[in-house]
Parts: structure tokens; sequence; C-alpha cells
């Protein structure tokens, strides 16, 4: 008894579709009947839906395991519904062929590649490159189309509809349009988070336009192709809109009227633009310029302020209560300082942060109203400035000599050619950035010494000074100075006796 072929099915979809309008799930149906029409038995259904075969930077996994069972010889071939959906470009076919040396067989749904033959090769070779020409055709096709389209003024259609548009993401969607203006000016103008922005949009029933579709919707889309897709509608709900999904929509360039091909701004949509061009540049750069984790709250004892653990003299960081315990007279929850361990401290816990707050506030304000600290200062101050004028004076020499090469260059003198000016410079470049190195360690000189005053004075100005302005008034009162405390418990009511300020 002949053994029955373990035949794969193979099938993927371009987001597009394909040219006989069939899904993945109507090539599977094909390709199953085609194994049944040769006397073999299905071995896995594999596809790659929405994966293109022309991008070299698409990754179509589906396909990668097709080829490995292949050449593992886990089934003896493969059904695809059309080539084209099986390579799109030569390579893929070269590499296809050179792998078949193990026997395995390749069926469309109407004939066999026998790549062990010269003339299955040569047929194989041939619907490859027909498949690459047609490809490559199409995307220079596409690529005129959508950027004519751009320049006419049309938005780029994509998967989900646009926030803020229709459908055709091209037309403002009005009832949508004063909501993305509020969020817009809550950003710019009151200076509010973007947890904030997206609170506002889901109290008022704005959700993001990426639908979260059913099972039963993903498969009844699945069944239908791209044509009967277009007029198909569904009670799915969209996602919840997160900071960055909102950062990205707020960031497109048809909320400022601009319609974009790429990366290049090519034309504008008709009518008013949801935003001022301005406040959307305005918007892109704030956000751009917040890359990264959000700024922390700043904490008075944290980082590069003169206190350090009395342990291994590293600097300080603070974290939350564990627990949940607050403050009894705010409701805030706990906080305690630790030695920060991430910049190679021991981690060992310091301080309740109110009560070690407490204690810098007294020597703060103990040392600003000190005439003796004011001259210690001023001691300071010289010393660092002496320190720093020989690295200024340098860095000023050889900023004069790399503007010198640089008017050159600007003025076409006739042997300053960008090569030579990269040259010169370049040395240039690399002591001043070490000058600038070395300034850094000696750190900034203070420009003005507070004067003494009284402790009612200082207290008001400590009262009244933000986090920021609290940091830079213990820095003025210590100098080079440097606070450290011994690790200790946080429910310590009093910590002043495992503080060791720095004698003067």
């Amino acid at each position: 008894m002949t053994q029955r072929l373990i035949l794969d099915s193979y099938a993927r979809e371009s987001r597009r579709g394909d040219k006989r309008r069939l899904s993945v799930t109507g090539q599977h149906a094909s390709n199953e009947q085609r194994i049944a029409d040769l006397g073999g038995a299905l071995g896995r259904r594999l596809d790659d839906q929405g994966k293109s075969a022309w991008n070299p930077d698409v990754t179509r996994g589906d396909w990668e395991e097709l080829i490995a069972r292949l050449t593992s010889r886990q089934c003896d071939g493969v059904v695809i519904f059309d080539l084209e959906r099986f390579v799109r470009q030569v390579k893929d076919a070269v590499r296809i062929v050179d792998l078949a040396k193990v026997g395995f067989r390749i069926f469309d749904s109407d004939m066999e590649f026998d790549l062990t033959t010269t003339s299955g090769r040569d047929a194989f070779y041939k619907q490859a490159v027909a498949a690459e020409t047609y490809s490559s055709r199409l995307s220079e096709k596409v690529s005129r189309g959508n950027r004519q389209r751009a320049l006419n003024g049309e938005g780029k259609r994509g998967r989900y509809r646009a926030f803020g548009f229709e459908d055709d993401s091209t037309t403002v969607r009005e009832d949508e349009r004063p909501h993305i203006r509020e969020v817009a000016r809550m950003i710019l103008r009151d200076h509010a988070t973007w947890p904030d922005a997206v609170k506002y949009l889901t109290k008022n029933g704005l959700l993001s336009s990426a639908i979260r579709h059913t099972q039963q919707c993903t498969e009844t889309r699945e069944s239908m192709t791209p044509y009967q897709l277009r007029s198909y509608s569904c009670e799915c709900e969209g996602k919840p809109w997160s900071n960055t999904t909102l950062q990205q929509a707020m960031k497109s360039p048809r909320m400022a009227g601009y319609a974009r091909l790429g990366t290049e701004l090519l034309g504008r949509l008709p009518g008013e633009p949801i935003l001022d061009p301005a406040d959307w540049q305005e918007l892109c750069a704030l956000i751009s310029s917040r890359r990264g984790r959000p700024p922390a709250q700043v904490f008075l004892c944290t980082g590069k302020v003169p206190v350090r653990c009395w342990s291994c003299s590293t600097v300080l960081t603070q974290r939350q209560s564990s627990h949940g315990v607050r403050y009894p007279d705010s409701g805030e929850v706990k906080r305690y300082y630790l030695c920060d361990k991430t910049a190679g401290g021991c981690g060992k816990t310091i301080a309740d942060r109110r009560v070690l707050d407490g204690h810098v506030r007294d020597l703060v304000i103990r040392e600003l109203s000190s005439s003796e600290s004011a001259d210690e200062l001023k001691r300071q101050r010289d010393r660092r400035q002496d320190m720093r004028a020989p690295h200024e004076k340098e860095i000023a020499r050889l900023t004069r000599i790399r503007d010198h090469w640089d008017k050159q260059l600007n003025d076409g003198v006739e042997d300053m050619t960008i090569e030579r000016h990269s040259f010169l410079t370049g040395d240039l470049n690399k002591k001043i950035r070490e000058r600038n190195t070395k300034l850094e360690e000696i750190g900034e000189a203070l420009s003005v010494i507070p004067e003494a005053e009284s402790r009612d004075a200082v207290l008001t100005k400590w009262e009244a000074a933000g986090p920021e302005g609290q940091r830079t008034m213990f820095r003025q009162a210590f100098g080079e100075r440097v606070i450290y405390i011994k690790p200790g418990s946080s429910l310590d009511s009093d910590a002043l006796d495992r503080m060791l300020p720095a004698p003067r």
C-alpha cells in the first residue's frame, strides 16, 4: 500500500488582499481540496496574514516554520494556492531550490514543481521572476499613486480609521474636533499630563479608533474578501487610549492639515485643520522632548545634594512604603530615603523622608543665617573659580581657533575643503570636550553668595521655595561640605543622632 503524502497548506494575504480576492480561510479550503485530489493528508495549516512577501524587513513566521518542516522531512511537501503567495523574490526561489535536495515537493492550484529536475527548476524560477517583476511594477505604481494623492491633499488610509477623521482619512469628524483641541490645550497651556488627557477622553466616551474585535467578529472578517470588508461594519468597541497611542495620534501631520507620504509633507488636506499648524508643531516638539520615562517627583535629599550614606558615601534615593502606610495629618503615603543601590551604594534604609527633610531644613536655616557660613562659601567660591580658570581660558582659545576655520569654510577659501575643515576641527572639538569634562568634575562656582539673614527671613524663603528651590538653598548652605548619615530604621522619629555634618 502506497504511503499517503503528508502535505502542509500554506496561505498568505497582504494587507490589501490578493488579486483573486480570496481570504486566508478560502486559500486553505482550496489547498485542502487540492491535497485530497492528490490523495495526500493534511499536515499543518500555516499562514502569514497581513505579511508582505516583497518587503525584506517583514518576517514571515509561518513561512520560516514551513521551510524548517520541509528541510527536516516533517512533511513531504506543501500545497500553495498561488506561487505568488509563496515567493515574490528570486532569492527566495533560489533558497528553496537549494533546500529541495532533501526531496520535498511543491504544488499549487494548477501544477507541481519538481525541483529535482532541470525543467522543474526552470519553471519554478520563471514563476518567481514573473512574481518579482509583478511586485516591482505594483510597488512603483502604488508609490506613484500615493504620492499623487498626497499632492492632491488626500489622506492615506490605514488599517484603522484615523482619530479625528472619517474612514476616508481626509474628512474631519466634527464631533471629535473639539475634544482633540481640548487635549492640545490641556497639554500646551495647562501643562496637564498625558494620563490627564487620557482620562478626559475616556470620560467623554472617546476610545481609540483601533477596534478590539471579538472572536466571532474576527472569524467573520477572515472569511470575507477585501471587497466585502469595505461594506462590513460591527459593534466592537475601540481599545482604551494609552499615553503612547494618544501621543502618536496627536503627532499625526493630518491633525495640522498636512498630507504625508512617508516622512515627507507633500500637500494640504481640504478644509480647516483640527489644530493650528503652530500649535501642532509645538505639541510635537514637546512630545519629542519627553522621550523615556516621565520626570520623577523631586525630593530634597535625593541625587546631587550634599547628603550621603555614612556607610558607603553614596547618594540617596527614595521609596514609597510597601505597606501603604500613610502620614496621619495629610493622608499621603509614607516615603523613606535609602542608599541608592543603582549608583553603587549599599541599598540600606536611611530614614523617613519627613524626618530627614525636617533636620536638613533646620541645618540649612542655621547655615544661611550665619555670617561664618557666608564667609566660608566665599572662600569655597574663590577656590573653585581658581580651579576652573585655566580650563575656561583654554576652551576660549580653542573656540577662537575653531571659529577661524569655520569662517574660512563659510567664506569659501580656496584650500579649505570640507574634509580639511573636519580634520582640523576634529582635534579641537575633542580637546574642548575633555576640558568641559574637567569643568563638570570641578563643579559650578556659586555666582551669588547669599548674605547672612535672620532665621525668620531664611525660613520664609524656604517655605516659599518649591522642591528645586529648596535643593538650591541646600547646596548654597553647604557648598563643598557633605552631611553623612548612618543607615537606620525608617520608623525612627528622630534621626539627628545619626547625622554627621562635615566640619567647616
